[in-house]
């Protein structure tokens, strides 16, 4: 799997729309939809910059793998995959809760300035 799907897979699994991303990271939604497809090379800072919005660290970007989040089955060794990343789940699942609030703060204010306008 290449960075782009490793991003566009974490960039799903908090529900960030590309408009979202790009946005944070100060890009046009094409431009950043480059980085998602690979079609463009993504700078240390970049990557860290992603790395930011999406709540995570770098090396979690280059590691990561749905399959160890989508392909559980009820097999003894998923149950022990289950077990081993609890507390790495919860943490996340922290972070993203603060994330949700972060972009629902921010999508209020840009309804307020839309209403504004």
């Amino acid at each position: 799997m290449k960075v782009g799907d490793r991003i566009k897979k974490l960039r799903e699994l908090k529900n960030y729309t590309q408009q979202y991303m790009a946005d944070q990271l100060e890009l046009s939604i094409s431009g950043y939809g480059k980085i998602e497809r690979d079609e463009t090379d993504i700078s240390i800072s970049r990557l860290e910059k992603i790395a930011d919005v999406l709540g995570v660290d770098v090396h979690t970007i280059l590691n990561f793998d749905e399959k160890h989040i989508f392909n559980f089955n009820n097999s003894r060794e998923a149950f022990g995959i289950v077990h081993n990343n609890y507390s790495m789940q919860t943490e996340l699942l922290e972070k993203m809760i603060q994330q949700y609030k972060e972009e629902n703060a921010y999508l209020r204010e840009l309804v307020k300035a839309l209403a504004k306008a």
